[in-house]
């Protein structure tokens, strides 16, 4: 497999969504390389005795749950981008002028490609241009992921700096949640009472086309380690959270593949 550069928002949102694609890249001896694009400073505090503690110093303590995280994966290459974090669409820290959401564009893209210059990635990967569910952060990775894709062999408009070589990945996968995962998710959270049956009727219909799925990802060995993974953000991750609490029986199907939507060059 040819070396990856994956793009994420916050710490945990690697592991989360495709943390055993990290680790099948690692495993067969690729760079691989988790870029975060923001601080997590925003995040929730989950499974500490003392959380408003937590909370002054969570930019820290998401970052030391990071390099734990990566390092179950077995990944060793990992880069913050340097913006803080923006909170939920709709938070006054939206408007904080240090934050991702409010990042200059050019600025942002050529910080990315800086990182594309140097580690010369086969692979890339970003979200969808929702990305995923709405939050600033994510939309922001498939912006500014995405032009530095396009990008980071243009000279022109991005020069060279220092001993810099201009390179152009030969992928860029969007990491996609198929229908038939959300399916299966509503049908478990309606027996379950989780969800009502509007809720699961609406999920129903949420997810990417499995037909618009162009990469499926085999990781059903790797399970065990992408929860390990999840589980070290422990300051973002509830008890009682659905993820970590699949039955056995649906963690193949729920778990075992990780799906992304391949844009072309």
């Amino acid at each position: 497999m040819p070396g990856l550069l994956s793009f994420h928002a916050h710490p945990d949102d690697e592991s989360i969504a495709m943390g055993g694609t990290l680790a099948r890249f690692a495993s067969q001896g690729e760079e691989v390389l988790v870029v975060t694009a923001t601080d997590g400073a925003l995040g929730e505090v989950h499974n500490y005795h003392d959380p408003e503690q937590v909370k002054a110093r969570l930019a820290q303590v998401r970052a030391e749950e990071l390099h734990h995280a990566l390092s179950i994966l077995g990944v060793g290459g990992h880069e913050f981008l340097g913006y803080r974090d923006s909170g939920m669409m709709g938070w006054d820290d939206n408007l904080h002028p240090d934050c991702f959401w409010q990042a200059g564009f050019v600025e942002a893209t050529g910080r990315l490609i800086t990182l594309i210059r140097k580690h010369r990635p086969a692979i890339m990967t970003i979200y969808d241009p929702f990305g995923g569910y709405g939050h600033p952060d994510h939309i922001q990775v498939h912006r500014v992921g995405l032009a530095a894709y396009y990008l980071a062999a243009d000279q022109f408009r991005f020069p060279l700096i220092g001993d810099e070589e201009s390179w152009q990945p030969d992928h860029l996968w969007m990491s996609v949640w198929p229908a038939s995962r959300m399916a299966t998710w509503a049908d478990l959270g309606e027996a379950s009472g989780r969800l009502d049956t509007e809720q699961a009727r609406r999920m129903r219909a949420s997810g990417c086309p499995d037909e618009r799925v162009s990469v499926w990802m085999d990781v059903e060995d790797l399970v065990d380690k992408k929860l390990a993974a999840i589980g070290a953000h422990r300051s973002q991750i509830p008890p009682d959270w659905s993820l970590i609490n699949v039955p056995e029986e649906h963690k193949p199907e729920l778990l075992g593949r990780e799906a992304f939507v391949e844009l072309l060059r």
